[in-house]
């Protein structure tokens, strides 16, 4: 094995630049990166030979077994060569003149109530590059809305923005088959059916008091039916559940702690257990707590940087 060397930051900054900074398998912003060898030879810093990954992306890489395999790829070397190749392929075509890159914007549900929206990028073969989705559970159409267009001006600002002007069905929705649960349909489907969900169905929140994160379960005559986890992650609110992840921007004008109940309060409204237990400090024996107020660790601000 040859002797580490560490990666000049020249080669950095310009792995980063043609990148631009994100991980080339997921695509996602705000995220830990890692400068991963290709070849696994630390000593060979060649750009070609460097690919750059997210934490999760890269520790898939390293551990593989350790990851659901229906939501990961399979990371083999060629793979993030071939990814790697063609995401820096689009980065240079979208901060191009004319880029041959489009975005397109599905909406989900009617004229008059839109529930989802999915952003797609994609060349103009018609083929998808990477994709995002917004839903009702994070956010409202007007906040999706400037997301799209900050996302869209992020990656070139030349990119065509294109709308299709029709509404798919709601059965459509890219993400509410699979967004709160692993069987979504049978458990909302027994959330508006049970005659006897408010004596029956329990939310346990739990606050965590040393970590900006809150996590909930929701059970049905003591069955778990449904799990979401909220935490802080740079200058996003990371949300997940069993099949469903979004990342929630940060705004300034609003307090973290509030921005945070709001997205978490839409999980509770959603689902109306009919009693709630809030707990906090062990988690193996938490304090029962009366109110859902989450601790001052929340407001921290170190290396976030705020969306308008």
């Amino acid at each position: 094995m040859q002797r580490r060397k560490r990666i000049p930051q020249a080669i950095k900054k310009n792995i980063n630049l043609k990148n631009k900074g994100v991980c080339c398998v997921c695509k996602e912003r705000g995220l830990g990166l890692n400068f991963h060898h290709l070849d696994e030879n630390n000593a060979n810093n060649d750009e070609e030979n460097i690919a750059l990954l997210c934490v999760k992306e890269h520790d898939q890489f390293h551990r593989p077994n350790a990851y659901d395999k229906a939501k990961h790829l399979d990371l083999g070397v060629e793979k993030i060569r071939e990814l790697k190749r063609q995401w820096e392929k689009v980065v240079e075509e979208a901060e191009s003149d004319t880029p041959k890159i489009i975005a397109v914007v599905n909406g989900y549900g009617t004229y008059d109530s839109i529930h989802s929206v999915r952003l797609l990028v994609q060349d103009i073969d018609g083929k998808i590059i990477y994709q995002r989705l917004y839903h009702l559970l994070t956010g409202t159409l007007d906040q999706w809305t400037d997301r799209i267009i900050e996302e869209v001006s992020w990656l070139g600002k030349n990119v065509k923005l294109s709308i299709i002007n029709k509404p798919l069905q709601v059965e459509r929705c890219p993400c509410c088959s699979n967004s709160l649960s692993t069987v979504l349909d049978k458990n909302v489907a027994l959330h508006y059916t049970s005659k006897d969900w408010k004596k029956a169905s329990i939310g346990s929140i739990y606050i965590n008091p040393k970590s900006p994160s809150v996590a909930f379960n929701l059970s049905y005559h003591l069955e778990t039916i449904y799990m979401a986890h909220l935490h802080k992650c740079n200058g996003f609110l990371h949300f997940m559940s069993d099949k469903y992840e979004e990342r929630t921007p940060i705004i300034q004008k609003v307090s973290i702690r509030t921005q945070a109940q709001q997205l978490f309060q839409k999980v509770i409204n959603t689902w109306e257990p009919g009693q709630i237990f809030i707990g906090t400090g062990d988690p193996e024996n938490p304090t029962i707590t009366q109110n859902f107020v989450l601790p001052k660790i929340w407001e921290g601000n170190a290396n976030i940087n705020y969306h308008k």
